[in-house]
C-alpha cells in the first residue's frame, strides 16, 4: 500500500465499475468536466458535440469509444460528471442522479446503446462506495466497518455480478453503491486510510460479507436468503443486541435521515405498517406472472428464518371461474417484490386481512420490521453500535462472529 499526498490510501489494483450500463439503454451521454485541461479524450473519431453548458460533451453511439484519462494526480481535485445516471436499478425509488467521477472514464458501444466505466484504484472506490451506501457524517468507527465488510465483498465478487461486461462491479444495489467523490469528506477519508487493506476471512477464504439497511433485530441465514448461491456459512443469524442496536433505543427514526445515503427514502426502518388493497395486489400478481386471478385470498405454508422473514409461502388465490390456485413465492425478494408495487421493505411481517366480503378480503394490513434481505451486516445496526461506542472490530466480530479480520 502507498499513500497519496493528501494520505488517500491508494492500491495498484484498478477497478472497472460500470455506471451506465447496456439495461439503461442510452445512445447519448453527458459528461461535465470542471476543468477539461486535466483530461485528454482520446477516440476513434472526434466528433463528439459541446453542449450547451460551458466544459459539457454530449457523446453519442455512433460516435463510436472513448477514453477520457485524467492528468492531475489529484484524487478529488476535478472530475467528470456524469449526468442522468440510473440509482435503485429495478426498484420503486429508481431514479436518475448526477455523479462525479475521480480517474478515468472510458465510453464504449454495447449492441445499440452505450456503457460507461469508471477506472480507479479499489481504496478510492472502496471510500465512495461508504459514503454513498450511508454517509460521511457517519462516526469513524461506522465508516471502517462498512469499508472493510465492502472490500471483502468486492474481492470476493469481483466479475462476477456482470460477467458478459467488461467491469468488476456496477455502480448500484446490485453490487453495492457508488455514487463517486460528492460525499467524501476528510473524516470519510481518515476512516479509508485506518481500514486500508483489511478484509474479513474464514479459513483461506475472503468472506463474501453481505449487508442490509436494517435486519429488524434478528438477523437472517445467508443461505436462507441466497439458497442457490454457495453455502455463505459464515453469515450466521445474530440477535442484534437487547434493545437491539438497529432500533430506537440506540438511534431514534427522526434522527436518522442526517445518517443515510441520499437516495435513500426517509420512513420507518426499524417497524413498519403497510396496506395494500385487494386491486392492487390482484394487478401486481397478474402483471408479474401473467396470470388472469380474480382475487387474492392469503398466504398458506410460510417458512420462516430466525429473523422472521418470510423464505417462502404460497399465495392463495381465485381464478377467473372462483377455483382456488396456489402461487408458489420460493424466495423472499420474490415474496417483496410480489406483495406490493413499490417493492416491500422486507419480508419479515404478519399480514391481516381486511374488510372480508364472501370470502375475499378487500384489502391486507401487513405489520413489519426491517429493510433489506436482513443478512450479514446490519447498516443501521452497526450506526447504533458506533453511537453506543463500539470500534469497528467489536461491530464486525457482532455481525461476523466466525470470520477473522485480516490485513492485505
Amino acid at each position: 500500500m502507498n499513500s497519496s499526498s493528501n494520505n488517500f490510501p491508494q492500491s495498484e489494483t484498478l477497478f472497472r465499475i460500470g455506471i451506465i450500463l447496456p439495461i439503461d439503454k442510452q445512445k447519448e451521454i453527458e459528461l461535465s468536466f470542471s476543468d477539461p485541461n486535466c483530461y485528454i479524450i482520446e477516440s476513434e473519431n472526434k466528433h463528439f458535440l459541446f453542449s450547451e453548458t460551458p466544459g459539457s460533451f454530449v457523446f453519442s453511439i455512433k460516435d463510436g469509444n472513448f477514453t477520457i484519462k485524467k492528468t492531475s494526480s489529484d484524487f478529488e481535485e476535478h472530475g467528470i460528471t456524469v449526468h442522468h445516471v440510473p440509482a435503485g436499478r429495478g426498484f420503486h425509488w429508481k431514479k436518475l442522479i448526477n455523479v462525479t467521477l475521480p480517474g478515468n472514464i472510458e465510453i464504449r458501444k454495447s449492441g445499440d446503446s452505450l456503457i460507461v466505466i469508471n477506472i480507479i484504484s479499489l481504496e478510492q472506490y472502496l471510500a465512495c462506495v461508504a459514503v454513498s451506501e450511508m454517509n460521511a457524517k457517519c462516526p469513524s468507527s461506522f465508516l471502517e466497518a462498512q469499508m472493510i465488510t465492502a472490500r471483502s465483498w468486492v474481492l470476493a465478487n469481483r466479475g462476477k455480478k456482470h460477467p458478459k461486461l467488461t467491469i468488476d462491479v456496477c455502480n448500484d444495489d446490485c453490487c453495492q453503491r457508488y455514487q463517486g467523490i460528492a460525499g467524501l469528506s476528510e473524516h470519510a477519508k481518515s476512516a479509508s486510510h485506518k481500514s486500508a487493506g483489511k478484509i474479513l476471512t474464514v479459513g483461506d477464504s475472503i468472506c463474501d460479507a453481505r449487508y442490509s439497511k436494517s435486519c429488524g433485530g434478528i438477523s437472517e441465514i445467508g443461505s436462507n436468503v441466497w439458497p442457490n448461491e454457495p453455502i455463505l456459512e459464515y453469515l450466521e443469524s445474530v440477535v442484534d443486541g437487547s434493545p437491539s442496536y438497529c432500533g430506537p433505543d440506540f438511534i431514534p427514526e427522526f434522527k436518522l435521515q442526517r445518517y443515510l445515503g441520499n437516495v435513500d427514502e426517509n420512513h420507518s426502518y426499524f417497524k413498519w405498517d403497510y396496506e395494500i388493497s385487494q386491486e392492487e395486489l390482484i394487478a401486481q400478481v397478474n402483471e408479474l406472472y401473467r396470470l388472469n386471478i380474480s382475487a387474492v385470498i392469503g398466504l398458506e405454508k410460510e417458512r420462516r428464518g430466525p429473523s422472521g422473514r418470510i423464505l417462502s409461502c404460497s399465495l392463495v388465490c381465485l381464478d377467473s371461474n372462483n377455483k382456488q390456485q396456489h402461487h408458489i413465492l420460493e424466495t423472499e425478494y420474490e415474496i417483496r417484490q410480489t406483495l406490493s408495487p413499490t417493492f416491500l421493505y422486507s419480508s419479515a411481517f404478519k399480514m391481516k386481512p381486511n374488510r372480508i366480503s364472501n370470502g375475499v378480503p378487500g384489502s391486507f394490513s401487513l405489520k413489519g420490521k426491517g429493510w433489506g434481505h436482513g443478512a450479514g451486516m446490519c447498516q443501521i445496526g452497526a450506526l447504533g453500535m458506533t453511537l453506543s461506542g463500539k470500534s469497528s472490530d467489536e461491530i464486525l466480530k457482532h455481525y461476523f462472529p466466525r470470520a477473522k479480520l485480516k490485513t492485505l
